[in-house]
């Protein structure tokens, strides 16, 4: 095998936006960070292909201050990926967890898991019978918003609310919708949905304060952004939840995702 690395995303994405185009379900963090890096939102630091005798047959990415992801690369060039990375400060890995597993066991010694989750694509949505309503969030809603997201990071990874903010302020430049249930006019729960890529849209965060938890808000958001996903055009919709959140997993079944993968986050700072 062979790797090639990339100094311009254009290039990249001429020699492997069809790969990654060709399954947009597993590769669909790939394609919105790519998208970010089109749109001058993320800065790439590193592009990687990956050949069999020629043919490609995977890819690595990572963006500025984000943590590599290795969806896209076949285990067996982990060994590849870590000799192109030599010299970068790479201090996360994150993709499927055959993937994270074979490259993280190559490049240094140390470090935890930050976190495990499951990635589900929706088959056929089931609106759930819930109180209340949903609306498009409007600028007035940014602050509420900041801090939710704040509140999953930091609920999500163990981290301080001051760190919980720095790890999401890059992604809360994605273009995405923001959808907000509301119940008697007061806001209950919260769902983001990526704006469609190569026909997909990645759901979350999915986020209900303690609150206003188990009472089926976090169902009832999550289906209108799937509905809301499908009207800006995604052929998929997925969503990954917390492996060892067994509450979230049974919300998400319930309303027609299915099982895809197991995904992992593995960090050594």
């Amino acid at each position: 095998m062979e790797a090639l690395t990339h100094d311009d995303i254009d290039d990249f994405l001429a020699v492997a936006g069809g790969f990654l185009d060709a399954d947009p379900v597993n590769h669909s963090v790939h394609l919105t960070t790519v998208d970010s890096a089109l749109r001058g939102l993320r800065v790439p630091a590193a592009l990687i292909t990956l050949y069999d005798n020629g043919t490609l047959v995977g890819v690595a990415t990572r963006m500025q201050d984000r943590p590599l992801h290795v969806a896209a690369m076949p285990p067996a060039a982990a060994p590849l990926v870590a000799e192109a990375l030599r010299g970068q400060d790479v201090d996360a890995v994150t993709g499927p967890l055959d993937r994270v597993e074979a490259f993280r066991t190559l490049w240094r010694t140390g470090g935890h898991e930050t976190f495990r989750l499951k990635l589900y694509h929706l088959d056929e949505l089931t609106i759930p019978d819930v109180p209340g309503r949903s609306r498009l969030a409007a600028e007035p809603d940014d602050d509420l918003i900041t801090e939710w997201w704040t509140d999953f990071v930091a609920e999500l990874d163990g981290l301080s609310r001051d760190d919980a903010r720095d790890a999401m302020r890059g992604s809360r430049t994605m273009p995405a919708g923001h959808l907000i249930w509301e119940v008697d006019g007061v806001p209950v729960s919260w769902a983001a949905g990526t704006d469609p890529i190569a026909g997909v849209s990645r759901v979350g965060p999915v986020y209900t304060p303690p609150e206003h938890r188990r009472r089926g808000y976090a169902a009832a958001v999550t289906a209108a952004v799937s509905q809301w996903a499908y009207a800006a055009g995604a052929d998929h919709v997925v969503l990954t939840a917390d492996f060892a959140n067994p509450t979230a997993n049974s919300v998400y079944r319930g309303i027609g995702f299915r099982h895809v993968s197991d995904w992992v986050e593995y960090r050594w700072s």
